[in-house]
């Protein structure tokens, strides 16, 4: 299993990370991306995965701290991205969800000039969009590109905005947020719907850890082997083996990422 999305270089981890990244690995583990969300969780990912060997970075500026993003930050993300074992550029994107939030303009523009670097370099994106995929699809739709190698990081939305990223080439990824709801419950947020009709080529797992655990660990701190229980869910929702899953998952993963 490979969890696609986790924070393990946060100070949440601090005196755990070992234990956590030992348990996972032991557990049938195969790699976990750990995702950079400013510029010192960046250099922590980069730092984080050349001292461990399947430990992999993403660089990227969240929108919550999107006016970060100077010349001079934007020339070292360029160098992170570049370096040994960074495998996209992320998390980025727009966050519209509760204010205060970061000025909209000023997220727009810095989601717009690391999907610039993103490209130039050919490297995936990991998107964050937080009651803003209208937005996110316009800007992305903008762009001559003849497809997006990328994921839309922790989907909770409809059935018909995960075909518009479908459409532009997107995989989808998924957290312990599935396990909170009941398929056919009022307040299941369309994601079993979504997950149903959705390629399973185009599905891939993550923890977000710390945050987000899945029941039974919810109210916990979130770590990588818990990517398990999001595995398993889904498998419930596709009426499939979870074995079966977890090495398709895992397939997506090293596809999209090169790993």
């Amino acid at each position: 299993m490979i969890d696609t999305h986790a924070h393990i270089d946060f100070p949440d981890f601090d005196g755990l990370r070992s234990q956590a990244m030992e348990r996972f690995f032991k557990a049938r583990g195969e790699a976990i991306i750990d995702v950079g969300c400013d510029m010192k969780s960046s250099e922590r990912a980069v730092i984080l995965a050349k001292e461990n060997e399947n430990i992999f970075s993403a660089v990227g500026i969240h929108p919550h701290d999107a006016g970060s993003l100077t010349e001079e930050n934007l020339r070292r993300l360029e160098e992170l991205l570049l370096s040994y074992k960074t495998v996209a550029m992320g998390e980025i994107g727009l966050d519209f969800f509760k204010e205060p939030f970061c000025d909209p303009k000023v997220q727009e523009d810095a989601f717009r000039r690391q999907l610039e670097l993103a490209e130039l370099h050919q490297k995936p994106i990991i998107i964050h969009c937080r009651e803003a995929y209208t937005e996110v699809l316009e800007i992305l739709k903008g762009y001559k590109t003849s497809g997006w190698n990328g994921v839309l990081h922790c989907f909770t939305a409809s059935p018909e905005v995960a075909q518009e990223f479908l459409d532009l080439g997107f995989y989808i990824g998924f957290t312990g947020v599935i396990t909170y709801y009941k398929c056919g419950s009022n307040d299941e947020f369309f994601m079993c719907d979504a997950l149903k009709a959705m390629p399973l080529d185009k599905i891939l797992v993550e923890t977000d850890a710390p945050y987000l655990s899945p029941v039974p660990h919810r109210g916990e701190i979130n770590e990588p082997l818990f990517v398990r229980y999001v595995i398993e869910k889904i498998a419930e929702i596709r009426g499939m083996d979870a074995d079966e899953l977890e090495k398709i998952t895992s397939e997506n993963a090293k596809r999209l990422f090169g790993i």
